[in-house]
């Protein structure tokens, strides 16, 4: 069972997600939270797998900021950045500090969005369809493996 704890500022989204994973048998949402203080919150009593991240944070912290968090105290936990856009700017800073996948809320489906987060708790890394596909290449040092314009590991 991958446990998942939605971090999102918003209510209606992270009740989407949750509704999409109701009757999965291997993923649960164990959280969620619109806030940094409130994931937090959540990551200490839960037993997380896999956060999904959103990229905009509406607190003062940044999701570069709350990502280093979660690496530096809770090593285990993976995390999935969900996010509208994807620049090459974004991508990389996000990569630099320790993301294990990253896919864009344009594209991502019940099913794309369950493929992710099924690699990312498996401990490899998922980079939905962006249009860098030579940076994310590069930075992830990644075969040139592809599926439907996704890029795995």
């Amino acid at each position: 069972m991958i446990r998942l704890v939605i971090f999102d500022e918003h209510t209606f989204f992270r009740f989407g997600v949750k509704q999409a994973f109701e009757s999965n048998p291997d993923i649960c949402v164990a959280g969620e939270a619109g806030y940094d203080a409130a994931l937090f919150e959540n990551l200490a009593r839960t037993a997380a797998d896999v956060v999904l991240l959103s990229v905009n944070i509406p607190d003062d912290s940044s999701c570069i900021v709350v990502a280093r968090h979660i690496r530096h105290d809770y090593p285990a936990i993976k995390i999935l950045v969900l996010a509208n856009e994807d620049t090459d700017q974004t991508v990389q800073s996000l990569m630099d500090n320790g993301i294990n996948g990253y896919i864009g809320k344009r594209q991502a489906d019940r099913v794309e969005l369950e493929k992710a987060i099924r690699k990312v708790a498996a401990g490899g890394e998922y980079i939905g369809k962006i249009d860098s596909n030579t940076l994310i290449i590069n930075s992830f040092k990644l075969t040139e493996e592809q599926t439907n314009g996704t890029i795995q590991r």
